[in-house]
């Protein structure tokens, strides 16, 4: 835009400056032009008459109005000087000092008459004793302003007023092109305007409507990419907002179940159904187990809020991951054989040292757990854990043998929120939507990645950087 405003501008000044030359050039030209004409005219038969008379005038005091009539009748002037001094003239103010100037400046012969031009103004003279007579044409056409100019004079007045009309062309193109820049810039301001006022009224789907090549052409661009930026967002936040308003209803259909389960079976050691100390034993265990239940949910939900706010640090240690999944299953084979799983460990013995947070590791495990016993649907269900060194990489398999899941529910699983079709007839309860999406934020948190693939069941594989030795 800058060039294209200076390239403009210098265009304007050089075609007015150009303009302005040129029709001052002919203004000059047709001036001299017209002076020559009729100085030519002039002095083709009116001077030779003129010398004529001069040559055969005898001079003395009182005939110089005799001569002056003779040359009147060929339009001539009589200006007469005695040893420098003015004695007789019949011409105007303007031949007066076209006269003074030659009769003082220029030497005229003795007895024998000459024509000259001087300033576009035929003149004839010659010296007679101590007389100097001239005799001065008025040719036609010589008015400039209404009164006699010399041909100088006049070029330059002509010059001034085709000067004015040109500094008044140069004034017209100017507001011309000034209104035709203006257009353009205001084009692209117009178009973000209304393209502001569109966002206003919530309308993301429109772009900018300018296809200029210039500097606005990259603003008009990056506005564009914010409008799509804006309508993703928002879309996003849409289906946020119906996630949790799902959420909330799954939240209260997780709880009500376990809930009223608890009641009932508390209801039913209080009304005296369980009569005996095993049946009692039984309805405490049931109701304690459903208690559990809403308690793993409400911690899982509370640990969410605060990973959404920011308020869990990690507390990175050095660790071998090999021996931390080892431990992992040692501790969780007892609980997992209670529920018809079993659990293994497979590639662990190399060393294979990271830096991460025991507790929030537990959790990534512990949620993948809770996975496969929801969602696998094998009996009897077998989880394998792999931990293996790939380039500069610490990895790690969880592996089951169940159904696995459609692929094209594949790249959700880790989303906010998001659950498959079968998530309200899994197993032991109904998921959140949250176990995996906090899975990969710990991941990426430690600077992992995390990823699931079917191959004969559901397969995570996590990838955490090494720690060198």
């Amino acid at each position: 835009m800058k060039r294209r405003i200076f390239i403009g501008h210098t265009l304007t000044v050089l075609a007015a400056l150009v303009a302005l030359l040129l029709v001052n050039s002919f203004v000059a030209r047709r001036v001299g032009e017209r002076y020559r004409d009729q100085l030519a005219a002039s002095m083709d038969t009116r001077s030779a008459q003129a010398q004529v008379i001069l040559d055969n005038w005898q001079p003395s005091s009182d005939t110089w109005p005799q001569l002056d009539e003779a040359l009147h009748e060929l339009e001539y002037g009589l200006y007469v000087t005695l040893a420098g001094h003015q004695i007789y003239t019949s011409l105007d103010p303007f031949q007066m000092d076209q006269a003074r100037r030659a009769a003082a400046e220029l030497d005229w012969p003795e007895e024998m008459a000459i024509s000259i031009q001087t300033d576009g103004i035929p003149m004839v003279g010659l010296k007679s004793g101590p007389y100097t007579i001239l005799a001065l044409s008025k040719p036609e056409g010589f008015d400039f302003w209404g009164q006699h100019r010399p041909q100088s004079e006049a070029t330059m007045q002509a010059l001034i007023a085709s000067g004015i009309a040109g500094i008044a062309v140069i004034v017209l193109l100017s507001l011309i092109f000034t209104n035709r820049q203006a257009k353009q810039l205001l084009r692209p301001i117009n178009a973000l305007t209304e393209a502001a006022r569109r966002i206003e009224r919530g309308d993301y789907s429109q772009p900018v409507d300018y296809q200029g090549q210039d500097e606005f052409t990259e603003v008009c661009a990056a506005f564009d990419h914010m409008q799509r930026h804006l309508l993703a967002e928002r879309e996003k936040n849409a289906d946020y907002e119906r996630a949790r308003t799902d959420l909330v209803a799954g939240i209260s259909h997780d709880l009500r179940t376990p809930l009223t389960s608890v009641k009932g079976y508390l209801k039913g050691l209080q009304d005296g159904v369980a009569n005996t100390p095993e049946r009692r034993a039984q309805y405490l265990d049931i109701a304690y187990r459903k208690a559990c239940s809403m308690e793993t949910l409400l911690q899982r939900l509370f640990y969410f809020s605060k990973m959404e706010t920011g308020e869990i640090p990690l507390s990175l240690s050095r660790v071998d991951l090999g021996e931390f999944v080892r431990q992992f299953v040692q501790e969780s084979q007892e609980e997992l054989s209670a529920k018809g799983a079993m659990l293994s460990l497979r590639g662990a013995p190399a060393p294979h040292p990271v830096r991460l947070d025991p507790e929030q590791m537990r959790r990534v495990l512990t949620n993948l757990t809770d996975n496969a016993l929801r969602y696998a649907g094998a009996e009897p269900l077998e989880l394998t854990l792999t931990v293996w060194r790939e380039r500069d990489a610490e990895r790690l398999r969880f592996a089951d043998n169940g159904r696995g899941v459609p692929e094209e529910q594949l790249p959700h699983l880790f989303e906010q929120f998001w659950r498959g079709d079968q998530a309200r007839g899994s197993r032991n309860g109904e998921g959140s939507g949250l176990g995996l999406y906090i899975v990969k934020h710990i991941i990426e948190a430690h600077g992992g990645t995390v990823s699931a693939r079917n191959d004969h069941g559901l397969t995570f594989e996590i990838a955490l950087p090494a720690e060198e030795e």
